[in-house]
């Protein structure tokens, strides 16, 4: 859980929202992780997609967010800052 808040922090720092699934509230979300799996070849969460580019769990997300790769990735301006 620690890991998706982080991953979600950084959306928030630069002031957007995600779209969030949360797969422990569904009940296809072992099905979901399963083709994660598949597809990413992780099963852990959170795994991030922008325009349907994988990008990473948190710490990949937090990096591309700490480097501005995030920001540039989502189109928007990055006030970087390394609190998370």
């Amino acid at each position: 859980m620690r890991y998706c808040k982080r991953a979600k922090g950084v959306f928030k720092e630069l002031n957007q929202t995600p779209h969030v699934v949360e797969l422990d509230q569904r009940e296809d979300g072992h099905n979901i992780q399963d083709a994660m799996s598949e597809i990413v070849g992780r099963r852990t969460v959170p795994q991030v997609f922008i325009d349907g580019k994988h990008i990473g769990g948190s710490d990949d997300t937090v990096e591309a967010y700490e480097s501005g790769e995030l920001a540039k990735l989502l189109g928007v301006a990055s006030e970087q800052k390394d609190d998370l």
